[in-house]
């Protein structure tokens, strides 16, 4: 009898999952662990305005999934058909109006990445010219599974301009820590999250000269070493991106999963030296084992930049590239703070039903701080996943605060 309950319980260990193998994706034919994304311009916010026809001056953002469809007007063509001149307009360039007018804001990218610039006197010197060498103004991709025992990720360059630049990463998709509190319950975190699609990417940053890597082969570091006078090795930190950690800035403070992660990167007295950004993979989503990011350099301070999940947007891609279904809204409810009403709403983009309180969708809907019905939630905020349209989404405040409204 003995000898069976040893065989019966061998069994059961020899199925059993004891070192959570299970739990870790199996590497990617078709997405690598490692890759070179190339060199990635330092952009400011008009810039990217151009590309989604919004007011300079306002807040951008950015997204893989850009019109092809409508024509977009500048100058006199806008203000005929509009009866005043709406959206992105050049100040006094005819010769930049009548190139880009009638494009959609898929060829205002191609457009822009083939000329880089939307200077004036930079364009019309030479207006068939590349000023920018390729240089791309923001980058979405994916990474799968490093094999075991190597370090996976991404690195790209830009060139130093003498001042502050922030470094922004995204990775998918949202993440939270659900409430549970007995007492003072916070709606907006009362629903767990699906963690199984969150991915997490650090970000290391130093002049490229320092960096010990190869890109799209090995990811490295911005180490160096070097033996005192009593024969002592002695290392040495060359990496420049400090990202806050507390109350102090320190260089291994990270965000974590599936949220947004940046650093400001002094470049004074740097201008026109290259620098090498690393985004080395954390943890990789369990859900299908490929990891969606993505990234852009803005030339200001990061308090200074809108760092919130709908700066960088749907970077929840599929195997195709293309955005994953409601991803869009679930990072805007995010940002607008009603996470718990779209999770009552969606139930199906986030965790399980069965970990909720009891009553918690029974009376989370609110318009205009009163309650109201799922459907009327819905019509108002435009945050229900069988809703049809595009999501309209009002820019962040910035600088990594609470982030836009709906």
């Amino acid at each position: 009898m003995l000898g069976m309950l040893s065989v019966i319980f061998l069994g059961g260990l020899s199925g059993c999952d004891r070192n959570a193998k299970g739990l870790i994706p199996e590497p990617s034919d078709a997405f690598p662990g490692v890759i070179e994304i190339g060199e990635l311009e330092v952009v400011d916010g008009d810039t990217l305005n151009f590309f989604i026809d919004k007011q300079r001056g306002t807040l951008a953002h950015i997204m893989p999934n850009l019109d092809n469809e409508t024509a977009l007007l500048v100058g006199a063509a806008d203000a005929a058909e509009a009866g005043i001149a709406e959206g992105y307009e050049f100040s006094a360039c005819p010769e930049l109006e009548e190139a880009v007018n009638g494009m959609t804001s898929a060829e205002r990218l191609e457009w822009y990445t083939a000329h880089g610039t939307l200077d004036c006197g930079i364009f019309n010197s030479d207006p068939e010219a590349d000023h920018n060498r390729d240089a791309k103004p923001y980058y979405y991709g994916q990474l799968g599974r490093s094999p075991e025992l190597t370090q996976g990720g991404a690195t790209f360059t830009f060139i130093g301009t003498g001042e502050d630049v922030c470094v922004i990463v995204d990775p998918e998709t949202v993440f939270w820590s659900q409430s549970i509190a007995p007492a003072n319950r916070v709606d907006q975190f009362a629903y767990p999250d699906h963690f199984d699609d969150d991915g997490d990417l650090d970000i290391f940053a130093g002049m490229s000269s320092y960096y010990t890597g190869s890109p799209g082969v090995e990811i490295g570091d911005f180490r160096g070493f070097y033996t005192d006078s009593k024969g002592e090795v002695v290392e040495i930190q060359y990496g420049e991106c400090f990202q806050t950690g507390s109350s102090q800035g320190m260089t291994d403070a990270h965000s974590g999963r599936g949220t947004t992660e940046y650093c400001t990167i002094d470049t004074d007295q740097q201008e026109g030296v290259e620098f090498t950004v690393v985004l080395e993979t954390f943890s990789v989503p369990l859900d299908d084992g490929v990891l969606s990011f993505g990234v852009t350099v803005m030339n200001e301070r990061c308090p200074r930049v809108d760092t919130s999940e709908c700066f960088i947007r749907t970077e929840s891609l599929s195997s195709a590239g293309a955005p994953r279904a409601c991803t869009d809204r679930l990072e805007a409810a995010q940002c607008a703070g009603q996470l718990g009403s779209f999770c009552c709403a969606n139930p199906e983009m986030c965790g399980d039903e069965g970990n909720i309180e009891n009553g918690l969708c029974e009376d989370i809907f609110e318009v205009d701080q009163a309650p109201a019905t799922r459907d009327e939630w819905c019509g108002s905020t435009g945050l229900c996943c069988d809703e049809e349209g595009e999501l309209e989404i009002e820019s962040g405040a910035g600088g990594g605060g609470p982030g836009p409204g709906i």
